[in-house]
């Protein structure tokens, strides 16, 4: 059956080979020429950051600054409708909204940060009938994918539901870091902080958070994208092979189901050799970049024909974002 996402949707198919559309000029109706509505019609996003070695996280700033000004310019958002979210110790004062107790440091387990984040969107929205967005950089999806999770699977002090359409996740470790470390209670001092021993693999010596996101065979009630728990949402992933902290196939969680997938290469046809060249897509550049084309991109979808498709004209992980968040076509091939 086709994702309700591709209903309606136009195709825009380059003669070179199924390229994403990537207009002369981005249009202020949406970053696609379409309306997306009033302020009043349109569903709020969330934005949820990542791990900071460093926090407060200034959400505002320098986290979330070139996203939130790109989607009110080109993508006809008012600034109303996009909530940035802190949890950190500090980030009130940098952040829209603050979950939970707001004194949550490195330390604190980021299924209890996921179980605030769920309360707040329970409390804040599903209560009041009303659908969110989300776009989650880095650990802010793994907060996500567990808020998620945890209502649905009824964990201890989560929320009897949440109402959620979108979800886009920037470079978030679905399988773990690159480097992560094996003992956070060794040395005070020596970065192994809880959360960052949480998102290493349990072989690299994590702490098994990791491996319970993939319990078992794919396809399998793995809790996977495709299971139960995770129905009716629509899921991105989107990473990049120039990413030192998550790996590419971390970030798209490879072998294991999303709607869509996009990843940021300049080796396009996975021959060992660089066939364009972009920006540098960093872990940090996913929440960033801005643009309607000139990125490396390799995508895939899971409806009919669904790739992997390739392009030397992709979108920027901003635009790629807006897309699949807003819900208003994408405008990949079929």
């Amino acid at each position: 059956m086709i994702n309700r996402r591709w209903r309606g949707a136009v195709a825009t198919i380059a003669a070179a080979g199924l390229a994403l559309s990537a207009p002369a000029t981005v249009q202020a109706s949406g970053l696609d020429g379409r309306e997306i509505g009033p302020a009043a019609e349109q569903k709020t996003m969330l934005l949820v950051h990542g791990y900071n070695p460093d926090p407060p996280t200034n959400c505002n700033g320098s986290t979330w600054d070139a996203a939130l000004e790109y989607y009110q310019e080109a993508g006809g958002r008012d600034r109303s409708s996009m909530r940035t979210i802190g949890y950190y110790e500090g980030d009130r004062a940098f952040c829209d909204d603050v979950i939970g107790d707001g004194q949550a440091d490195r330390e604190r387990p980021i299924q209890e940060i996921a179980k605030d984040f769920a309360n707040y969107i329970y409390a804040e929205y599903t209560s009041k009938g009303e659908e969110v967005d989300i776009v989650a950089h880095s650990m802010g999806g793994l907060i996500t994918r567990v808020a998620v999770l945890g209502t649905r699977e009824g964990w201890s002090g989560f929320p009897p539901r949440v109402a959620v359409e979108d979800i886009v996740t920037l470079g978030t470790p679905h399988q773990g870091l690159i480097n992560g470390c094996r003992n956070p209670d060794a040395d005070p001092d020596d970065k192994c902080t809880r959360q960052w021993n949480q998102m290493t693999p349990a072989g690299e010596g994590g702490s098994g958070f990791i491996d319970k996101l993939h319990e078992s065979a794919p396809g399998r009630n793995d809790r996977g994208l495709d299971d139960p728990w995770a129905a009716g949402i629509d899921w991105s992933l989107v990473s990049s092979l120039e990413d030192e902290t998550v790996s590419y196939y971390s970030g798209i969680d490879k072998g294991y189901f999303a709607h869509q997938k996009y990843g940021y290469d300049e080796d396009l046809n996975d021959n060992g050799v660089d066939e364009c060249s972009d920006p540098n897509v960093s872990h940090a550049n996913l929440r960033q970049l801005t643009g309607a084309g000139g990125y490396c991109l390799r995508y895939w979808h899971h409806g009919a024909d669904g790739g992997p498709h390739t392009t030397e004209n992709g979108w920027s992980p901003l635009k790629v974002a807006f897309k699949a968040a807003t819900y208003k076509g994408d405008d990949l091939p079929r």
